[in-house]
């Protein structure tokens, strides 16, 4: 696996099994980085790894 790979926010969708609309908040929040060339949005593979990571390790508080 090429951990530099970029993928588009549809492919990184996909991948965080989220809506494109929640991957487009996240990277407007910072919670996912992403650089944007021509036009085009690009997230690294390895940061929606360290993203998945992060939080599966975030502890979930009742209401």
């Amino acid at each position: 696996m090429n951990y530099d790979e970029h993928l588009t926010p549809e492919e990184a969708s996909r991948y965080l099994r989220l809506s494109l609309d929640t991957v487009y908040r996240l990277i407007r929040q910072n919670e996912i980085e992403a650089i944007k060339e021509d036009r085009v949005w690009k997230i690294r593979r390895s940061d929606l790894e360290e993203f998945t990571e992060y939080q599966g390790e975030r502890e979930e508080f009742p209401d």
